[in-house]
Order: C-alpha cells, then sequence, then structure tokens
C-alpha cells in the first residue's frame, strides 16, 4: 500500500475533486450555503435507569446544558429514553439537544452506543466470535435508523483489533472514554486504544475516534468515580439536529477531546492545518471535573504530532499551531495534540485532543 509513487493517487483524487466542483457550478442554481460551525456533545451517559449512577435523566441533561454542551445522548444501559419524556431545565437553551440512543450491553462485554435510533436495540444476541457480537449491534442499530459507536473496548479487555477488522459499517469507536476502569492506555501486557486505533487505520479500516465521558456519578466529585465533562466531541456541522450531527461524525467533521480544544482543523491545498484554541482550553481545564491523565513523561506546554501508519510519528512541533503535506507517501496521516502540566501534587498531567485521519488511498 505504501509503495506506489508518492502523490500520484492524492492527484487523481484531487482532480476527480475538481472536475465534480465545475459540474455542479455550472450545472446547479445559485444558493448561499449554511455555515458550519462546531457543536459540543457526549454520546455516552448514564442515568439512575441503569441501576448504578446516582442521577435520574432530567438532573444529568441538566448538568450537560448548564455546562455549555450542545448534544448529548443518554446512553442507558439496553434501555431507550426518548429525549421528549426528559425534562429540561425551564429556561433551555435553543442550541441544546438530545439526540435518541441506548448502549447496548451484549454478551463477553461488548458495549456499543446505538446513535440516533428510533426504538430499542436488541442486546441478547452471542456468538464465539466476539466480531459476530459486535456485527450485530451494527446491523440491528441500523435496522432502528441509528449508527453504531464500539464503546471503551479495553474495558475488561474486551474487544482487540482482529475482533473489530471483520466488522461491516463499523466507522467509530471510544478512543478515550472518561471512566477511571476503562484502560484507555492499556498496560505492560495490552495495547492502548490508541494502538489499536493506528492498527486498524494501518490495516486499511475508515475508523473515527470519539472520546466520552461515561458518566455515572453526578452527585460527587473524584478522581475513582465517572464523573461528568472528562471527554467529549467537537463537531463540525451546518446546523444542530439529530441527523446533521450523526451525519457529520460519519463523515468525520469532528474531533475528539479531553481538555484540548483547537481553533482550526483544516484540510487546504493538500496541507493539514491545526491550531490551538488556548484561552478555551484554559477555560476546559479550570472545571474541577478534569482532572487530566497521568503522563509518565514529557515537558509541560503543548505538543502536536501527525501520525501515520503504524503509529509513526511523522512530524512533531512544540507549540499551538502546526501543519503538514499530506501525500499519498502514507494513506492516512492524523494529528494528536497533547498539553501537558503539573498538578497540585506536582506530578504531570496531560490533556489531548485528537482530529481525525485524512485519508489518500481512497478507503470508503
Amino acid at each position: 500500500m505504501e509503495s506506489r509513487s508518492c502523490g500520484q493517487t492524492l492527484r487523481n483524487h484531487v482532480n476527480s475533486r475538481i472536475q465534480l466542483f465545475l459540474f455542479l457550478l455550472f450545472t446547479a442554481p445559485s444558493v448561499s450555503l449554511p455555515a458550519e460551525q462546531w457543536f459540543k456533545g457526549n454520546t455516552h451517559a448514564h442515568t439512575t435507569i441503569c441501576g448504578h449512577a446516582d442521577s435520574k435523566p432530567d438532573v444529568v441533561a441538566g448538568w450537560y446544558h448548564d455546562h455549555g454542551y450542545n448534544f448529548l445522548i443518554l446512553s442507558e444501559h439496553n434501555h431507550f429514553i426518548d429525549p421528549a419524556s426528559v425534562k429540561l431545565p425551564k429556561k433551555v437553551r435553543r442550541d441544546f439537544l438530545l439526540i435518541p440512543g441506548e448502549e447496548v450491553t451484549g454478551h463477553k462485554v461488548i458495549h456499543t452506543t446505538a446513535m440516533n435510533i428510533d426504538h430499542l436495540v436488541p442486546w441478547h444476541f452471542d456468538h464465539k466470535e466476539r466480531s459476530k457480537i459486535i456485527q450485530n449491534h451494527v446491523d440491528e442499530t441500523r435496522k432502528a435508523g441509528g449508527t453504531t459507536i464500539l464503546n471503551h473496548p479495553n474495558f475488561r479487555w474486551a474487544v482487540k483489533p482482529e475482533d473489530i477488522l471483520p466488522v461491516d459499517h463499523l466507522y467509530m469507536f471510544e478512543l478515550y472514554n472518561g471512566h477511571p476502569a476503562v484502560a484507555n492506555f492499556g498496560d505492560a501486557h495490552h495495547q492502548s486504544t490508541e494502538e489499536q486505533w493506528d492498527q486498524l487505520l494501518t490495516a486499511g479500516m475508515k475508523m473515527y475516534a470519539v472520546a466520552s465521558d461515561d458518566a455515572h456519578h453526578f452527585a460527587k466529585l473524584g478522581d475513582r468515580l465517572s464523573n461528568p465533562g472528562r471527554g467529549w466531541v467537537m463537531v463540525k456541522a451546518s446546523k444542530l439536529d439529530a441527523h446533521t450531527i450523526t451525519h457529520a461524525m460519519l463523515d468525520g467533521d469532528f474531533y475528539a477531546t479531553s481538555g484540548v480544544m483547537l481553533k482550526q482543523v483544516e484540510v487546504r491545498n493538500n496541507t493539514l492545518s491545526v491550531e490551538i484554541d488556548t484561552s478555551a482550553t484554559d477555560r476546559e481545564l479550570e472545571s474541577p471535573v478534569l482532572p487530566g491523565s497521568r503522563a509518565r513523561e514529557g515537558k509541560p506546554g503543548y505538543l502536536i504530532e501527525f501520525i501515520g501508519p503504524e503509529g509513526k510519528v511523522l512530524k512533531s512541533v512544540s507549540g499551538t499551531k502546526a501543519e503538514f503535506l499530506v501525500s499519498d507517501c502514507h494513506s492516512y496521516v492524523r494529528c494528536k495534540v497533547s498539553f501537558l502540566q503539573k498538578g497540585e501534587d506536582e506530578k504531570l498531567r496531560a490533556y489531548y485532543a485528537w482530529t481525525q485521519p485524512v485519508f489518500t488511498d481512497g478507503r470508503r
């Protein structure tokens, strides 16, 4: 895959896009396209309905509303919560939306978020092959009009890349989950979710990364509790409705974050440009619900890394903005932004943002 001459495939792709643009320019009526904007959302949160969370649906929805989120999925275990049944604050913001969903909690500790569904998704299917269980979640979610996010693959080390690769129509997974028990960063014997992501991408899968908080505890804060606000997505879309947000995510028009906010994520003239919004990041890090991840090494400050196949770092920049020339020398390029600072205990704490991969090999 990496052996063909650099630039040829990308030039062909660009030329086809130019031809399509010219066709639309001269055949379509003149229209003004709606401006896109960033919407903050969480795709995974729990209520007392699950039996092990501490707040009712209206309290949970109210927390995200009051903390500036634009959309939320109440992803209860094997329970469909109709957004119309949730009582929102009296002065609800016009830019706040509940997207219907469910956490399909299946056999062998395989959990998925069924996003933007219209009825309950069944969870009873079992099989000796984990990929078959994941496929069933995807298929049943599609029947319910929704799309699937594979949740916390490292929870009890339930899912490996070889379980994910055979699955059709799965395009999103939780790279980062704010629950303290899900082992995002792996251990001496298990891959991190980020290593898994690069393995999937290197093998040719189209997979986008989601961050969520998987919150259960709203009444009390603590490092060992699954509090809200520890992971979320920023989605770029033309309007705030369930259909538009869902399809923007399926198109990869979002980034995942555990605290770092971005001012710009753009591909133009074959160049991937990223700029950090330091003021917005500072505001997010003032929140008591963001303890950060413990960092074993590194220097305080911002680091921007452009990463390609097999997780190889292609370029690294210390600072708040950087760019990378994308070519078909690499089948994909993604960007990881890290911010390290010392906590009150003088230990390094890390916060991240991950952009979605830019593909140069035409994968769909």
